[in-house]
């Protein structure tokens, strides 16, 4: 079996701590994968503002870049695809969140991003995953026709009391999913968005089937992806609920690992090597 569709997450993937990567590794690897007729999309909870500070602008004709948790889907700077949760709900969420101090929540429209700071420690650590962060004093004056693609909240809480937040919004908001993302966030989107649904929407444009499908992953975010694929690739990084839920794990982020698989394919165009890498999942 040979490979038609490769995902990548971004942070703690593909992107060392620091959020670097070998570009030049990369591009080597993205331009013998594309001469084969392979398929490679980002896909990533960062804004689509944000992919410039990682790929320049000569390889972006290559790649399908899914942002915003896959929820808004752009090629050749084209918007493909754009998933939102309706303004009253968004607003009702809003509400809830506001009733604890913890959570600091922006909204992001696929090509925009909102937060109700302009400075501080909070705007800095934002600021590394939505470049130009907009200001707006209440979400409540978006036009009620706005697309809201994600509600990216961030806290400083740990991952299991995020979990605990994730699982509440749940239960309590029926139209929407909310996962946690790693790095000190709660995501919330459609229930008909997420990354898993961007990589169906590349399956039926391409006619791919999950077993010519690879996904690279660390976070709950990446959960609904890997249900897409069969070569479901944890890392070594990964959340622990996450690679319960992989076929494979590797090597961890900032030991560029999802570089290293990649080369190890493109050396033969075959799959066994993954075999040193399976887990215990059927």
């Amino acid at each position: 079996m040979t490979l038609k569709l490769i995902t990548i997450d971004l942070d703690e993937t593909l992107l060392r701590t620091d959020k670097t990567y070998d570009r030049d590794r990369f591009n080597r690897v993205l331009k013998r994968l594309r001469e084969a007729g392979v398929i490679v999309a980002i896909v990533t909870g960062n804004s689509y503002q944000k992919i410039a500070d990682y790929f320049e602008e000569s390889v972006w004709p290559e790649l399908y870049f899914a942002c915003d948790n896959g929820n808004y889907i752009v090629k050749n700077n084209q918007t493909l695809k754009k998933v939102g949760i309706p303004y009253q709900d968004f607003t009702q969420i809003i509400d809830f969140l506001d009733e604890f101090h913890a959570y600091s929540p922006v909204l992001g429209l696929g090509d925009a991003a909102y937060f109700r700071e302009t400075k501080g420690p909070l705007f800095d650590f934002i600021s590394r995953y939505a470049k130009d962060v907009n200001y707006i004093p209440q979400f409540s004056e978006l036009s009620e026709d706005s697309v809201v693609t994600k509600i990216a909240i961030a806290t400083q809480d740990t991952l299991d009391r995020n979990k605990v937040l994730a699982r509440i919004i749940n239960e309590r908001y029926e139209e929407v999913t909310a996962v946690t993302s790693g790095d000190g966030w709660v995501d919330v989107y459609n229930k008909e968005g997420g990354k898993g649904s961007a990589l169906l929407y590349l399956q039926d444009k391409y006619n791919i089937k999950a077993e010519e499908s690879m996904a690279f992953g660390d976070s709950l975010n990446d959960e609904s992806m890997m249900a897409q694929v069969h070569y479901s690739i944890a890392m070594d990084n990964a959340d622990k609920d996450l690679a319960m839920q992989c076929r494979y794990k590797i090597g961890n982020n900032n030991d560029q690992s999802v570089i290293c698989v990649l080369e190890e394919y493109i050396q033969s165009f075959e799959l066994d090597f993954l075999e040193k890498y399976r887990t215990i999942k059927k």
